[in-house]
């Protein structure tokens, strides 16, 4: 189980604070809204706020995954036939949910940035051939001169 100390930026003072507000897990943390954790002292500020939440969530998502990691087996004979699910709760769907957008939006940066990365090198390439015409000329002004 996920203590609320596990949490990033998350020590002895704030679980005090965070238990006289009712809030005594990681799930009941990372299911509260940001507006109600702004309200609780130590947390009004807006990026503290998110900053606590977000890593909560990333807390109860390091807990699923290992609890859904393969268990291996050093004898080869056994077969495992029964498999169990665990027990997802809806902060864990919620914090899936919310990575499926994360990374919605991160290949979209990452589209704007390959795109802008492409247009530098345009502008690159055009100011090298530029130069290169540039050069091309004062030879052929120099030669004429001589």
């Amino acid at each position: 189980m996920v203590k609320l100390t596990d949490v990033a930026g998350i020590g002895p003072v704030a679980v005090k604070l965070l238990a006289e507000h009712n809030i005594k897990t990681v799930e009941a943390l990372a299911s509260i809204s940001l507006t109600e954790l702004q309200k609780i002292s130590g947390f009004s500020g807006d990026i503290r706020a998110r900053t606590v939440k977000k890593s909560a969530s990333d807390c109860l998502h390091k807990a699923a995954k290992q609890l859904t990691a393969p268990v291996r087996s050093t004898q080869t004979t056994v077969k495992k036939t029964v498999s169990e699910k665990p027990v997802v709760s809806l902060a864990l769907s919620q914090v899936a949910a919310g990575t499926a957008e994360d990374k919605k939006k991160n290949k979209k940066n990452d589209k704007k940035k390959e795109k802008v990365k492409n247009k530098d090198k345009k502008k690159k390439e055009k100011n090298k051939d530029k130069k290169k015409n540039k050069d091309s000329k004062k030879k052929g002004k120099d030669k004429k001169e001589s």
